[in-house]
């Protein structure tokens, strides 16, 4: 088809050449030597438009032409002045459009080469009475839909809509901001499959739209393989400490007939470890349930000047101030984010002794976020500051800092205890690039 485009516009451009010769050739004859000359422009124009790559050789070969017909009819030197004069501007237009119509083919190359090389499916859809069409689409948008590209043309973009609304909220998201990026929706191929894909979108000057769309149907399905997997395992682990709940309640039941029956110091001083044992790990199995929900929802952006305000409004700090200094930050966090922060305002005031105040900052980082809690209290020992952290140390035997650290880590965040010990505890979260932000 290109090729029979290239032969038919061959043949326009030397009729129109051969037309133009005549005219000029027919005016000279008749004196005319002013008016037709310029009829020359077309040929040039076509010429320099649609083989923009030879439009200079062409139209420096038209201007020798011109000459060599002219001349012979110029009777003094402003006749041949004024042939001349064109000839150089017939060259000089000619070199002009070609250059134009090469930079606007290498866009247009570019253009096709982003649309068709795309990996994301790509459409170009343009209104019409009967709703939106789609004016054009690549293989990976023919490929999404179960079609070729050929079929694709021309048919109504909310055919392959699950919810006809879908397109309508679309559009209103459109209308409001030109562009939509991660529209969530469902599509139906030709075969009658669901797709899931995410759309993004901006408006044309001329009305059209340019919609692409990326294929999530793998990664929801894998997301909600793990969400049922991690609900089992809820599950499980709610059915697994409920007994053990019940195991411990019987034997601190036992313990303690055992303590009223047994007068023997020796038996008893053996009661009182099992039973300090015992609510040890009844301590850890009630602490665990407060953690059963870690990462089973999404992370999401959080205002941790809220997030601290609810925290400790809930607290019991008797003397204890807490000043947070957290304004228009957010983090992108797990949504037990105000766990970490209660446990380490609990921390404080359990461990610090003379603590009178928290204060939480922040500082922007060259490789991300600081945050910093800091108290007035002992501090925390150097020989301590990693093993606070672990599992099994922290408040009560429980879990503790352990906790604190990975419901950071599960948004790639992390905290150490930079204190001096003597001047009170330091808590030092980072926050890598891109999960923080200032509103």
């Amino acid at each position: 088809m290109r090729r029979r485009s290239g032969d038919t516009r061959l043949l326009l451009l030397a009729a129109s050449t051969l037309i133009v010769f005549a005219a000029n050739a027919a005016g000279l004859f008749a004196g005319i030597t002013v008016v037709l000359p310029h009829l020359l422009y077309l040929p040039i124009v076509l010429a320099a438009y649609w083989f923009p790559r030879r439009g200079i050789v062409f139209s420096f070969a038209l201007a020798l032409g011109y000459l060599a017909m002219t001349l012979p009819f110029a009777g003094d030197v402003g006749l041949v002045v004024s042939a001349l004069s064109r000839a150089v501007v017939f060259v000089a237009i000619g070199a002009v459009v070609s250059s134009l119509s090469l930079r606007l083919r290498e866009q247009e190359e570019r253009y096709r080469g982003f649309f068709d090389n795309s990996e994301a499916g790509t459409f170009l859809v343009a209104p019409g009475e009967a709703g939106p069409r789609i004016e054009e689409v690549n293989y990976m948008g023919a490929m999404l839909l179960g079609s070729t590209t050929k079929d694709l043309i021309g048919e109504p973009v909310t055919g392959f809509l699950d919810d006809p609304g879908a397109w309508e909220a679309f559009m209103s998201e459109i209308n409001r901001n030109n562009t939509v990026y991660e529209f969530e929706t469902t599509l139906r191929r030709t075969d009658g499959a669901a797709v899931q894909v995410l759309v993004s979108g901006g408006r044309l000057p001329d009305r059209r739209i340019i919609v692409t769309l990326v294929d999530i149907t793998a990664r929801k399905n894998a997301e909600d393989a793990l969400r049922q997997t991690n609900a089992k395992l809820n599950m499980l682990g709610r059915l697994t400490r409920n007994d053990l709940a019940a195991a411990i309640s019987g034997l601190l039941g036992r313990i303690a007939g055992g303590m009223r029956q047994f007068d023997d110091p020796a038996v008893r001083r053996h009661l009182e470890s099992l039973e300090e044992d015992a609510r040890l790990v009844q301590r850890r199995a009630e602490i665990s349930r407060d953690y059963q929900d870690l990462g089973l929802r999404p992370p999401g952006w959080q205002p941790l000047q809220k997030v601290i305000r609810e925290v400790t409004s809930s607290l019991l700090l008797p003397g204890i101030s807490v000043r947070p200094w957290v304004e228009r930050l957010e983090v992108f966090a797990d949504p037990m984010l105000d766990r970490v922060f209660s446990n380490l305002i609990e921390n404080a005031a359990r461990h610090g002794k003379t603590v009178s105040q928290v204060v939480i900052t922040y500082r922007i980082l060259d490789d991300g976020l600081s945050i910093c809690v800091e108290d007035n209290g002992v501090g925390v020992p150097e020989a301590e500051k990693e093993k606070i952290f672990t599992y099994g140390v922290g408040i009560d035997g429980g879990l503790g800092l352990f906790l604190v650290r990975e419901i950071l880590a599960i948004t790639n965040m992390t905290i150490r205890e930079t204190g001096t010990p003597g001047n009170g505890a330091r808590f030092v979260i980072h926050v890598p690039p891109g999960g923080y932000r200032i509103i």
